[in-house]
């Protein structure tokens, strides 16, 4: 607890603050020379005093304070005032440590409206205190801190309090000491419920404080909000690293289990984005490898409820550190207003991440939603509301928008489900993003659509359905083909991959197609024009400019896969060209 009670310079001493300059050197000197024979002193207001406590350093220690002006005043303050009958009475109970009759004695004087009964509760608020530093009791809390708010707040106790301390101390006084005493003695009071917090771990002694005067002291500041602060600020750098990072392995030196080959005991680890981890020798053996399966993995479905899980790991642990101040009634202090708003900062960024590149649209509204409640200021509150109201918009619009196509088969119709981001269809979801080939082509009679993604493969077949297939392709149109050239023109351009559809081999210079006896024949995306290809009786056609006129290239059969993207892919393919040349 606070030295301001427990080691209270009166209260080492063991005076009541009536004692002067003089009183109080007689008793320094009876307990110095006591203690050097080994004779401990003891006196009627030794209340729950560890012999400890009383030694010739503290007794020093007690005297300095007492002979220094502003250091008495405060002394003074915080220990008990004997001035009258009624405090001899208390004080008797005391001495036979009948604490629970003293507070009875106080706290029956002190039922009147005169300026005495607010010295009497300042002896009540004391007594509190040091009965509270040995047990808990929710009632001594809740009156000590009445006591201490009715008292520090009393333009009357203060004017008695300054003519009382100038009559009984025999040091020179001034106002200006007062008034600064008066101007700190709450956060003084605070480093009390501060102690008591501490010896507890009970967050009950800051809230109540809190509550009832809004004012930080020292320790609370120092010993309890600066830390809950940085964790919040560490753990915002660590959401922050998930947010932006781009499937870099990062060394660790924590204790991990190689997802390799089991090992708990290797002198370091690396961390993948997927949550794996390997060790430091299989990183060596198949680190490469590993890391590719895992950029692979971060494009697909599952990988994007990896890197949720792991973004709901730290939020946790973000919002444990947020209820702590909640507990301890400084969840609306203004330092902590702008922490939580560097946190809603932080949660916000995760949930468009999973909004605009996962598609995880109802794990995107629920971090939206705690950004919100957790912003600490209205204009933040005000930005993320508007930002819920956009995502929401667009869940709604997705609803609204569902497709829903009957499926023929032999005993029945099965329902396949269409979405802005995927495609539902006997209990099998496939996600747009994750699809990698596609294929569609019919006749008068018979209709074939087939995705395939990196983990799943939908194959669609129906006679008579033309219509229906016809809305698959329009689908396929509108959200997947888009999904799959963008993947292609990625991997020809920033992987320097050669795409082959058919016979149809497509990189960074062109497409290019093997003649017999001729060898290859070539599309160069920097030729002085190139033509977009046609769909043409369930195939596409390639062109190439011959003798200033378009000239048959190849044909390639829709029922090849991703022969549908061809016209989108060589369009996106010369237009990046021509934007890296203009760059270049």
């Amino acid at each position: 607890m606070s030295n301001l009670i427990v080691n209270n310079a009166y209260r080492i001493l063991g005076l009541d603050n009536g004692a002067n300059q003089k009183d109080i050197l007689k008793r320094y000197k009876e307990i110095i020379n006591r203690l050097k024979i080994d004779d401990y002193p003891e006196y009627d207001l030794d209340l729950n005093l560890d012999k400890k406590l009383r030694s010739e350093e503290s007794v020093n220690e007690a005297l300095k304070k007492l002979q220094n002006i502003k250091n008495n005043v405060t002394e003074y303050f915080f220990w008990f005032q004997i001035a009258d009958a009624i405090d001899e009475d208390a004080l008797k109970f005391l001495r036979e440590k009948d604490y629970i009759k003293a507070i009875q004695t106080w706290q029956n004087a002190s039922e009147t409206n005169n300026t005495t009964s607010l010295f009497y509760k300042k002896n009540l608020a004391i007594l509190y205190c040091l009965t509270l530093l040995n047990q808990q009791n929710s009632l001594f809390l809740k009156e000590s801190l009445s006591n201490w708010h009715e008292i520090v707040n009393s333009d009357k106790f203060w004017v008695s309090f300054e003519n009382n301390y100038s009559m009984i101390n025999d040091l020179a006084l001034n106002a200006e000491i007062i008034n600064d005493f008066r101007k700190n003695v709450t956060k003084y009071i605070s480093d009390i419920y501060a102690d008591l917090y501490q010896i507890y771990e009970d967050p009950i002694y800051v809230k109540d404080f809190q509550n009832l005067f809004g004012v930080l002291g020292e320790k609370i500041e120092k010993n309890l909000l600066k830390p809950i602060h940085q964790s919040i600020y560490d753990i915002i750098e660590e959401l922050n690293r998930i947010n932006q990072e781009n499937n870099e392995e990062k060394v660790t030196k924590t204790d991990y289990k190689c997802d390799n080959c089991g090992d708990t005991t290797a002198e370091k680890y690396y961390d993948y984005d997927d949550g794996s981890v390997l060790c430091i020798i299989c990183r060596k053996n198949i680190g490469r490898d590993w890391k590719k399966r895992v950029d692979s993995l971060e494009e697909t479905v599952e990988g994007s409820k990896k890197k949720f899980n792991r973004m709901q790991k730290v939020i946790t642990k973000l919002e444990s550190q947020l209820n702590q101040l909640n507990e301890m009634g400084l969840y609306e202090d203004s330092q902590s207003k702008v922490v939580r708003d560097h946190a809603a900062e932080a949660i916000r960024d995760a949930s468009v991440i999973l909004h605009n590149i996962t598609y995880m649209s109802e794990k995107s509204v629920e971090l939206i939603k705690l950004a919100v409640r957790i912003a600490g200021t209205q204009g933040a509150k005000e930005k993320y509301e508007s930002d819920l109201n956009k995502i929401q918009q667009i869940v709604e619009d997705d609803k609204n928008t569902t497709l829903v196509l009957p499926i023929p088969k032999l005993l029945g119709k099965k329902d396949l489900i269409v979405k802005n981001n995927f495609i539902e269809y006997k209990g099998k979801t496939i996600y747009y993003k994750d699809i990698v080939k596609i294929s569609y082509h019919g006749n008068t009679e018979k209709f074939h659509f087939t995705i395939v993604s990196v983990n799943d493969k939908l194959n669609l077949t129906f006679s008579n359905q033309q219509n229906l297939w016809l809305e698959l392709v329009n689908v396929a149109k509108q959200y997947i083909e888009p999904i799959i050239t963008a993947k292609l023109v990625k991997s020809i351009f920033e992987q320097d991959q050669t795409v082959q559809i058919q016979d149809i081999k497509i990189d960074k210079r062109g497409f290019h197609k093997s003649r017999l006896l001729k060898g290859i024949d070539s599309v160069l995306w920097s030729d002085e024009k190139i033509f977009n290809p046609q769909l043409y009786q369930g195939n596409v056609i390639l062109y190439k400019l011959k003798n200033n006129i378009s000239k048959h290239f190849a044909t390639i059969s829709l029922e090849e896969w991703n022969a549908a993207v061809l016209p989108e892919l060589i369009k996106e393919c010369y237009n990046e060209y021509l934007l890296r040349n203009q760059q270049g």
